[in-house]
């Protein structure tokens, strides 16, 4: 497997004056042979040109996407990868020069079918990539609160076989993220989920029948739906805390303002939506912990808001009810029809 073909899939969009910054991060690999697939939505801003400019020192591919969101530019990727081994890359994310090894080196470990890594926090000052003073991880915790512990017996638990796992599925169908594991992946290997996107990778093997549906379009859970999907076929999945990239804090995510309302909302909606994706087909899932999951939630928002009057919390609040109502529509159309495309309701 140390010598097995290696693919770096990058979904973009509008992210020409970024893409430089990681095409060099990625010629100073030290592991050489690998290839880049980048799959392009164009948008008119230049990025042909920055994919042009690389061509003379990375295997580029050039995969054009004509419709659809994240996750179908990945199902993109999946189709027309030639990796044994597949890496996901962010257009934002700056690799290590140790990157592409340290997910590599990994899968010399028997029966391993993925891999995630560090996420970091990075700006860009004077044209140059920044570590924060004080990196924060953006997949492990740092602090622990009796809350946490707490929420962690009640409503956060894992579906069974994840409790040792540091991104895992909990019975109320919501990514979580374990803080006890999270002390120890911080400088050894470790069980995890897929983590983020920005940073992980799997074997091509592992996700020949493998397809994300069309309903998502941030691809909010869409990591861990895709690692569950490898579990359940009897892979480990393990984070490598020396496998790390710099995410760029620069405003946007997916090219809009993180500070954008509607983008807020649809966030929140993709987030709680991840349990009726999986029902019906992960039979851990359980009604009652997502029933606490959504009281707490609630009642945390409501509070807040009333001491703080926060318009996000109001917006969060709006959206967990936003979820449970399309997911209640999907379950419903399902039983009725056998096969329901539920995009429409997330434009909404």
């Amino acid at each position: 497997m140390v010598n097995a073909p290696v693919s770096v899939l990058i979904p973009t969009y509008k992210r020409a004056h970024l893409l430089n910054y990681v095409f060099d991060a990625l010629a100073k690999q030290t592991y050489k042979d690998f290839e880049v697939e980048v799959i392009l939505k164009p948008s008119g801003d230049g990025t042909e040109s920055v994919i042009q400019r690389y061509k003379n020192v990375l295997k580029i591919r050039l995969i054009v996407q004509t419709e659809g969101y994240l996750t179908d530019a990945l199902n993109l990727g999946l189709e027309n990868s030639n990796g044994k081994i597949i890496l996901l890359l962010d257009d934002d994310a700056i690799p290590v020069p140790s990157w592409v090894q340290s997910h590599v080196d990994v899968y010399k470990i028997p029966n391993v079918g993925g891999v995630s890594g560090n996420v970091l926090s990075a700006k860009l000052t004077g044209g140059k990539v920044v570590p924060m003073k004080e990196p924060v991880s953006q997949i492990i915790s740092n602090q622990k609160t009796f809350l946490k512990s707490f929420a962690l017996k009640i409503w956060s638990c894992p579906i069974e076989g994840l409790e040792e796992y540091l991104v895992y599925i909990s019975k109320a169908g919501v990514v979580e993220y374990n803080y006890d594991v999270g002390c120890l992946a911080s400088h050894q290997l470790a069980k995890s989920l897929l983590g983020m996107g920005a940073n992980m990778s799997f074997l091509s093997e592992a996700v020949l029948d493998f397809k994300f549906p069309k309903s998502w379009i941030l691809g909010l859970g869409c990591e861990q739906f895709m690692g569950l999907h490898i579990w359940r076929k009897g892979y480990n999945l393990i984070f490598n805390p020396n496998s790390e990239v710099y995410h760029l804090e620069h405003g946007q995510t997916l090219s809009r303002s993180i500070r954008d309302p509607k983008m807020e909302r649809l966030r929140w909606i993709e987030r709680g939506l991840l349990f009726y994706r999986l029902y019906g087909t992960e039979q851990n899932l359980s009604r009652m912990h997502r029933i606490s999951w959504l009281i707490f939630s609630a009642a945390d928002d409501i509070k807040k808001t009333c001491w703080n009057k926060e318009t996000w919390r109001i917006i969060r609040l709006r959206a967990s009810f936003n979820s449970e109502l399309i997911g209640l529509k999907w379950l419903l159309s399902r039983k009725l029809s056998g096969y329901y495309s539920p995009l429409t309701d997330l434009k909404k």
